[in-house]
Order: C-alpha cells, then sequence, then structure tokens
C-alpha cells in the first residue's frame, strides 16, 4: 500500500468517525430542523409584461437576482467595510462559487475544488457551432471539434486531452455519456450534438475527481449538464449562416401546466466549408415532469438521427505550397450516419436536499462511420466502423442532512452495456472487403459510493468520500477466438478535502483523491495476432492532490487559483494515428482567473492555465512529452448587458482562446513535432424585444495553417483546415 493510501484511509477514517459523532452531539439540536423538509423560496413573477424570448422565468439563485443582504452575514464579519460585500455587481451563478465553499451541501460548488458553472443565461451570449462552444468561456477547458461531421468532440482539462475527450465524465440529468469500449481507440468517447444548447438549463464542471458520485472516466474532472424542466413560454428559433448552414428549433412548454411539459425540436444542415462536409441532423427532446409523493418526478425521451460526410486531414506542408487546396476532402465517400434513442427517468426532493434521488434510463446507439485519414499517408485505405450499443442503468442515492452541520449521502448505481463493434477494410468507397476487427460485448459496471460533509467550526468544513467500482467484462472475440474471455476488474477509490473560510467571501480548499479509468475491450482481449489476453488487468487509476483559493472583493471583483498534481497509470495516446499505452504519466500544472464586474451589466475576464506533462518511464526512449497536450491556455472577453425598458435588452459579448502548440512524434523519433499555435476570436450581438429576438454573430480564426486538432500521419502534421470567417444571424419569437 502506497504512502498516498496509508493517508487518504486514515483522513477518511478520522473523517467518518468525526461526522458520527457529529451526528449523535447534535441530534438533538437539529431535530426539528431534520424533521421537516426546507421551505421553498417565494419566486415572484411579472404578470403583464409579456416575457423576453427564450428564457425562463427568474428563480432564486439564477443571474442577476440579489443573491445576499448588503448586511454582514455574521457578527465577525461587521466591522470590515472593505471586504463586506453586497453582490449587486457579481451574478449569483459566480458568487455561488465562493459562498457555497463553507456550504453543507450537494452543490458542486460545495465542493473544496475548482468549480465553474454556466447557466442558461451565459449559454445565450455564446457563438455555439457545436457542443464543445458551451465551454469556451470555462477557465482550463478547452472544447473543440475533430473536423468530421457529429464524431465526439475532444474535451481538454488539466492537462487531459484524449482524441474524443474520454479523460472527462461526462453526465446530462444523471445518466453517463462516456461509452466505454466504443469503436477501436475511442473507449469513454462522448457524444452529445443529440442536445439542443437552449434546452440546458445549468452546466457543472467539477475539475479533479473529487466527488464520490462520479466513476469511470472521472479523471482530469467531471461535467454535469441538468436540462430544463420548463420554459415560460413557446418560442420559434431559426437563423443561416456562412457554408449553407440553416437552423430550425420550436420550444413548447407551459409553466401553469401539471404535468409540466418541455418539447424542444431542433433541426440543422449545413454544405460546410471544405468539400464533403455536409452535415443533417435532427433532434426531438420531450421532457415531462410533475410533483408527486414529496418530490418532483420526470420522464425524458430523446430521439435524434444524423448524416454527415467527413473531409478527413490534409498536410500542412502541401496546403502551405499550394500543392493541395486547403478545402479539399481527403477521400469524398469519408463520413457516416446515426440513430440514438433514449429514455430517462428522475426523481428527486422537491423541497430542499434532504432525502431521495434516483435516476433510470434506456439508451439505444446505432453509429456507422466510413473514415481514411488515420491510416497514413500516401497510400490510405478507407475503414468503415459499425458500433450497435443498448445500454441501460440507474442510480439511486439517499442524502440526510443534520440542520447546516453535516450531511451523509449513501448510494449505488449499475450500467449495463451490449454491444457489437466491427471494422471493415473498404475498396475506398463504402465497399467492405476485408474483416479487421469484430467483438460480441458484455460490459457491467456495479458500483457503490459514499460521500460526507462536515462543519467542524464556524470557518472549517472537511468533504470525504469514497466509492466501489465493480466491473464484468465478457468479451467474445470474434477476430481471435482465442483471446475471449471474462475479467472482473474493480477498484475502490478515495476522496478527502478541505475548505477554510477565514472571512466570508475568501476560501483556501485542498483535497487528495482518486480517479480512474476501466479497461478497454482491445486491452483486455487483443484482436491483432501474437497479442495475448489479459482478463486480469485492473482499472487504470490516477492519483491527484490539489489546492487553491477563491476570494470575491468590493462588490466586483472575483479571482481563483489553484495548483494540481496528478500520476496517471496506463495511459493510452494516439501516437501516429494509433492509440497506444504509453506508460505511467505526471502532470503538474496551475489554473488562475480574473473576474471584474464595473456595474451589474458588464463583466470582463480571463483566465490562464499552464501544465507539464511528462511520461515517467517511456515505452519510446527520449518520447518523455505527453502528446496533444498544449502548454498554455488562455481565454478573456466581455459581456455586456443593457436593459431599455419594456422588454427590451442588449446583450453583447467577444471572447478569445488561444492555445499552444502541442507535441506529437512520428515513429520511434525522440524529437516531438509541435503544431501551429491556435487561436480564435468570437462575438455575438444579440437584442431583445417584446416577445422577440434578434442576433449575428462572426467567429474569426486568423492562422490559415492552424487547427484545434492535429495528427502526425507518415511523418506529416495534418489538419482539418477551418473558415478563417464564419458569420450567422438569425430570429426568435415568443407566443406569449
Amino acid at each position: 500500500m502506497s504512502a498516498f493510501q496509508s493517508a487518504s484511509r486514515m483522513f477518511l477514517s478520522v473523517l467518518f468517525l468525526a461526522v458520527g459523532l457529529a451526528m449523535i452531539a447534535d441530534v438533538s439540536a437539529v431535530a426539528q430542523e431534520t424533521d421537516s423538509p426546507r421551505p421553498l423560496e417565494r419566486i415572484e413573477i411579472e404578470a403583464p409584461q409579456r416575457r423576453s424570448p427564450a428564457r425562463e422565468a427568474p428563480a432564486p439563485g439564477s443571474d442577476y437576482d440579489d443573491a445576499l443582504p448588503s448586511e454582514p452575514s455574521s457578527p465577525e464579519d461587521r466591522g470590515r467595510p472593505a471586504q463586506v460585500f453586497s453582490g449587486a455587481g457579481i451574478p449569483a451563478s459566480t458568487l455561488s462559487e465562493v459562498t457555497g465553499k463553507s456550504e453543507v451541501s450537494l452543490r458542486a460548488e460545495s465542493l473544496p475544488a475548482q468549480v465553474s458553472v454556466v447557466t442558461g443565461q451565459d449559454i445565450q451570449q455564446l457563438n455555439i457551432r457545436n457542443y464543445s462552444d458551451l465551454f469556451a468561456k470555462v477557465p482550463g477547458l478547452h472544447g473543440y471539434t475533430m473536423g468530421q461531421g457529429n464524431v465526439s468532440h475532444s474535451l481538454y482539462m488539466r492537462g487531459f486531452s484524449n482524441a474524443s475527450g474520454q479523460d472527462v465524465a461526462l453526465f446530462i440529468d444523471g445518466v453517463p455519456q462516456c461509452t466505454p469500449s466504443f469503436y477501436s481507440g475511442s473507449h469513454g468517447v462522448s457524444e452529445i450534438s443529440w442536445l439542443p444548447p437552449e434546452a440546458i438549463q445549468r452546466i457543472e464542471v467539477i475539475k479533479g475527481p473529487f466527488s464520490a458520485l462520479y466513476g469511470d472516466f472521472a479523471q482530469s474532472g467531471v461535467i454535469n449538464i441538468i436540462t430544463k424542466n420548463r420554459e415560460s413560454s413557446p418560442s420559434l428559433n431559426a437563423y443561416g449562416g456562412s457554408f449553407g448552414t440553416l437552423r430550425a428549433l420550436g420550444q413548447f412548454s407551459s409553466e401553469t401546466w401539471v404535468p409540466t411539459p418541455y418539447l424542444a425540436y431542433e433541426y440543422y444542415t449545413i454544405d460546410g466549408y471544405r468539400d464533403n462536409s455536409q452535415l443533417q441532423h435532427g433532434s426531438l427532446f420531450n421532457k415531462v415532469s410533475m410533483p408527486i409523493l414529496g418530490g418532483l418526478l420526470s420522464l425524458r425521451y430523446n430521439y435524434h438521427t444524423s448524416v454527415y460526410g467527413a473531409p478527413g486531414y490534409l498536410p500542412i506542408d502541401s496546403v502551405r505550397s499550394g500543392s493541395v487546396n486547403r478545402r479539399t476532402a481527403y477521400n469524398s465517400t469519408d463520413g457516416g450516419d446515426q440513430i440514438r434513442r433514449e429514455v430517462v427517468l428522475n426523481y428527486s426532493p422537491l423541497c430542499g436536499e434532504r432525502g431521495l434521488y434516483a435516476t433510470a434510463y434506456l439508451d439505444i446507439w446505432d453509429y456507422t462511420r466510413y473514415y481514411t485519414g488515420f491510416t497514413g499517408l500516401p497510400n490510405p485505405t478507407q475503414k468503415s466502423y459499425f458500433d450497435k450499443r443498448t445500454y441501460w442503468g440507474g442510480r439511486v442515492y439517499y442524502n440526510m442532512v443534520f440542520g447546516d452541520v453535516a450531511s451523509l449521502t449513501l448510494g449505488g448505481e449499475t450500467r449495463q452495456d451490449s454491444d457489437s463493434p466491427q471494422r471493415y477494410r473498404t475498396d475506398g468507397s463504402r465497399h467492405n472487403t476485408v474483416n479487421e476487427l469484430y467483438y460480441d460485448l458484455r460490459l457491467s459496471n456495479w458500483a457503490w459510493f459514499l460521500q460526507s460533509q462536515i462543519r467542524l467550526a464556524d470557518k472549517l468544513k472537511i468533504v470525504g468520500g469514497m466509492r466501489g467500482d465493480y466491473f464484468k467484462l465478457k468479451v467474445d472475440n470474434l477476430t481471435l477466438p482465442e483471446n475471449s474471455g471474462t475479467g472482473f476488474p474493480q477498484i475502490i477509490t478515495q476522496k478527502i478535502g478541505a475548505v477554510l473560510t477565514p472571512t466570508t467571501y475568501f476560501n483556501v480548499f485542498g483535497n487528495i483523491g482518486n480517479g480512474f479509468r476501466s479497461p478497454s475491450y482491445t486491452e483486455v482481449s487483443p484482436y491483432s495476432s501474437g497479442s495475448r489476453k489479459n482478463f486480469d488487468l485492473e482499472p487504470a487509476k490516477i492519483d491527484t492532490a490539489d489546492v487553491g483559493f477563491n476570494v470575491a472583493l468590493f462588490d466586483n471583483l472575483y479571482f481563483s487559483a489553484a495548483y494540481y498534481h496528478t500520476i496517471v497509470q496506463r495511459e493510452m495516446r494516439t501516437v501516429g494515428g494509433i492509440t497506444i499505452m504509453i506508460g505511467d504519466t505526471l502532470r503538474k500544472g496551475y489554473e488562475v482567473e480574473a473576474k471584474y464586474y464595473p456595474s451589474r451589466d458588464i463583466n470582463v475576464f480571463a483566465n490562464y492555465d499552464w501544465v507539464d506533462a511528462k511520461v515517467i518511464n517511456p515505452k519510446t526512449p527520449g518520447q518523455d512529452l505527453v502528446t496533444r497536450v498544449p502548454e498554455h491556455l488562455i481565454k478573456g472577453g466581455i459581456d455586456i448587458r443593457r436593459d431599455f425598458g419594456h422588454g427590451r435588452k442588449l446583450l453583447a459579448s467577444a471572447y478569445y482562446e488561444y492555445a499552444s502548440g502541442f507535441p506529437s512524434y512520428s515513429g520511434s523519433s525522440p524529437t516531438p513535432i509541435f503544431n501551429p499555435d491556435y487561436d480564435v476570436y468570437n462575438c455575438n450581438l444579440t437584442y431583445e424585444g417584446n416577445g422577440w429576438s434578434a442576433f449575428v454573430s462572426a467567429r474569426c480564426q486568423p492562422r490559415e495553417l492552424s487547427a484545434p486538432v492535429t495528427f502526425v500521419l507518415a511523418g506529416q502534421m495534418c489538419f482539418a483546415p477551418e473558415p478563417k470567417w464564419d458569420f450567422k444571424s438569425g430570429l426568435t419569437y415568443t407566443f406569449w
């Protein structure tokens, strides 16, 4: 047992003992509060005035509500006018990242970790082309498209940047979106293009694996998306843009109906900047909610279908010399399609956080892809990927609340996958010739978890958690039958952290904990001849620690910083277009963020992320840099809001993102090849009238030989060229 594990278990033992003593000591003092649910806060709604388009009724804690009284919250804070804070400038979503740290709560902001919250109002001010743009302003999180249609997008956070985003655990309404043992090389891929951005109520980004409620793939952190239960009124939205872009969205809801419906139907099409980059998709989002048995029950059904082309990757040197046109497709028959159907049932307490939470889901996903770009140059071979998957599962947990002193959350979950991934070599135009990979998979995951919080003093809170995950991997290897078998990997992970709050709006926090990813089917059962099966392989674990602080000052300034140190077991990376295991790795980095609100209607923000990612014992001598990890990530911008009264508003946003060139390797060469730096400018302008709105947006990528994702193929740096300029504009009409 390592010193890290020993220290963690000692801390957890002390923590849970302290929680037990606190429960006994405080049971009489908090009995009255515990026995009665917390009352609902009153929501004030202005009846006569027509609502702004596509906007929910204001709710307590939403942006631009006065979240806090102007008086200090405790006697110790009185007499400190320089630090006392009214919340008049900082919106509640940002302020909650400070005030929530010292609270005993299930909300992400109460964790002793770096947490960012994206609200529905924040999403309104983004220039969104695809779901990776939802995180354009989140510090330390770089989301970008692969440029190949509705293929998985990448998510970079804390030095993790695998090509398919499998290092970040992604959830929507409690349903895991990371897909284990997807097509070859994409273990843990997430793909949520089926979700219209307008259907999102809130996004929580948790840096690091410091919540016991999340397990597989929660290595660099967790993204938890909560969808809307209602909208204030029905609306229609349509926009058009560059390269044949057209989108239409209809939303239907009524706050007065019980059960309460929220329906969002979307159609999207684009011809694309390059040849063979067309995309069409349609999504039906149907959700109905109602109060029942003292809780809120919601039922959601989604249907999504898409067809897309994939223009592939081009050598940068060939585009630079002019021998290859940047808008040319690598193979005009590349592309694919998918159909996805999902049913989700959620239940949660109607008042407060104490009580039972439950989620159940069923997802059926048919996926087809034809792709040439990863097979190398100059003799490409198109391959076809087929993945027909059904997965179902659920989660149940109970949250016990002991006043504002302590809480204990106990629960369990399961996920069951049935899948038949296949890969063929084709004749170059979608006709299969040779089967290269064929499996029949039955994957099971069972888990238990507990998480507790206790305020040992007014200024000190400790949070600890533990979870056990147990897997069954039943693999029928139809390509290499002798490598078939069944494995039972398991892992227990622990987390512990503390928050010290010297003053009301200043927190110092720290964590130590574990994350992990389950073994992929190609790890335990290789399909290439000469490779042996290994069903004794355990989940790859990470050990990580961080320390940081955040503070709100002078009514209008928010600042945070954190340093982290992470060791990863058996990391898998894409090298030369092939996914391989590069060995154990070490990441050290820090993040800083600042937001300034000179008035209630202006937000100026900037953030910076630096990371050093190294391979501890590289299998290939000299290749000691973790590939595809940019050393520097910078974001900054300004949001402006002007209210003219009578339902008329102006929203303006301009923001910038920069990612330094990341390293790649070619073959066994120890010399890294760095891709060009990447940066992008976005601006969005929206005018809202009484029941309608109009917007115009622009996106500029100034470096013509740069792209958010590149690969070294056959010794050449290849990229998916993007347009220098991209424009769109549209209208929204709200019916009442």
